[in-house]
């Protein structure tokens, strides 16, 4: 039995038996069968599309649609609604390049659930199918600009209107295998595993020039020549155990030296509410939250980006010119982040295989004293990286 399946998948029965009950077997043998882990799964999908294939039909719209471009689906049956998306962005992209295709396209296939899938109560509860693809318009659709080869995207009425686009070239297509009436997941481990065979992954997501100009004229203002610390704060009702230590980390703003350093912070809480009060006094930059192209133009610009491990701070990891420092805190929540990265083939205590020497996973709980002592050691290490950068320019990927 492969370690993946055995240690994941066993782990994801256990939890979901205890607090869905025995629906949660359904759950986890479509994740299977979306995500193959098993021979056996692989096995069962090669059938179907076996038989399936023969029904396949080409048309115009698909033609016209892959035409030298990768279409990576991304299809709600099977995929959250999340920033995910990023890392199938850099699959896809990895993807493209092997194959010597222009450019990508990327095609949303509706969900059975109201255009979704239909996740765990608790999730349900936290987060309906309305506010998901309300997160789809405003924040997943408008981060594929931060990918340069994307040439177009679509987002289908209904799963027949895919069925006309998707190219009937498997070459074209990604990820591999994919079927309108099998759907799959991208690889969320794609770019690791190019990293460990191939060494480097970059170039991936950068911010656009719109998103950088703001992001200076913001930093200009509130700045001046001070480093600008830029700090995400997750405040999410998904596994609110996993949310950032507020007071925490404004002690540790609050303890930066003024002149040298600009703490900003990213509250990445419900649209509407109001700002925590230990924020009262402290800059806020509201617009990092509603702007995807403003807050990567920001991560490039900022002295150094912190936070914990936040969907919004992935973008981070796949964009080379963003100095960060992500907290992962392990065993803060029964779905526990480092267990999960883990399960995806992550190293506990080391950092992203393709993280450039700027990037850094601290492997602690984002507790003032742990924030304190990371940032010393990446405080020592930037000042390295500058004074070589003084003296090999060429060596900066950030400009």
């Amino acid at each position: 039995m492969p370690r993946l399946f055995r240690v994941s998948t066993l782990r994801g029965l256990w939890h979901g038996l205890r607090t869905e009950g025995p629906r949660s077997l359904l759950r986890l043998a479509r994740n299977e069968l979306a995500e193959p882990r098993l021979a056996l799964t692989r096995k069962v999908r090669g059938a179907v599309t076996a038989v399936g294939d023969r029904f396949r039909r080409v048309t115009t719209a698909s033609e016209a649609w892959s035409d030298d471009c990768l279409q990576l689906v991304w299809d709600l049956s099977v995929a959250p609604v999340s920033y995910d998306l990023v890392a199938a962005l850099a699959a896809a992209e990895i993807e493209r390049r092997k194959r010597g295709l222009g450019g990508i396209v990327v095609i949303v296939v509706p969900g059975p659930h109201h255009g979704v899938k239909r996740e765990t109560p608790a999730h349900e509860m936290a987060d309906d199918p309305e506010a998901r693809l309300h997160r789809l318009r405003q924040e997943l659709l408008p981060l594929l600009a931060l990918m340069p080869s994307v040439r177009g995207h679509a987002v289908c009425a209904d799963r027949q209107q895919a069925w006309s686009l998707i190219a009937g070239d498997d070459r074209r297509v990604y990820p591999d295998g994919y079927r309108i009436f099998l759907p799959l997941r991208p690889d969320s481990g794609a770019a690791r595993d190019e990293a460990r065979r191939a060494g480097t992954v970059w170039p991936l997501l950068s911010a656009t020039d719109p998103g950088r100009r703001a992001a200076e004229e913001y930093l200009t203002r509130v700045a001046g020549g001070r480093r600008a610390i830029v700090i995400t704060l997750r405040a999410s009702a998904l596994s609110p155990r996993r949310n950032s230590r507020i007071d925490d980390w404004v002690a540790f703003a609050d303890g930066l030296d003024r002149t040298r350093y600009a703490p900003i912070f990213v509250h990445d809480g419900p649209t509407g509410a109001p700002l925590p009060e230990a924020l009262a006094g402290r800059e806020v930059c509201v617009a990092a939250s509603l702007d995807v192209a403003f807050r990567m133009g920001l991560y490039e610009r900022a002295w150094l980006t912190m936070g914990v491990l936040s969907e919004p701070l992935m973008l981070a990891w796949y964009d080379e010119r963003v100095r960060y420092q992500v907290f992962v805190p392990i065993d803060e929540a029964d779905d526990v982040t480092a267990r999960a990265l883990e399960d995806q083939g992550h190293r506990i205590g080391g950092d992203i295989e393709f993280a450039r020497p700027w990037q850094q996973l601290v492997w602690k709980t984002d507790t003032l004293t742990a924030i304190r002592l990371a940032f010393a050691v990446m405080e020592a290490r930037l000042t390295a990286i500058e004074a070589v950068e003084r003296t090999a320019p060429a060596a900066s990927a950030r400009d």
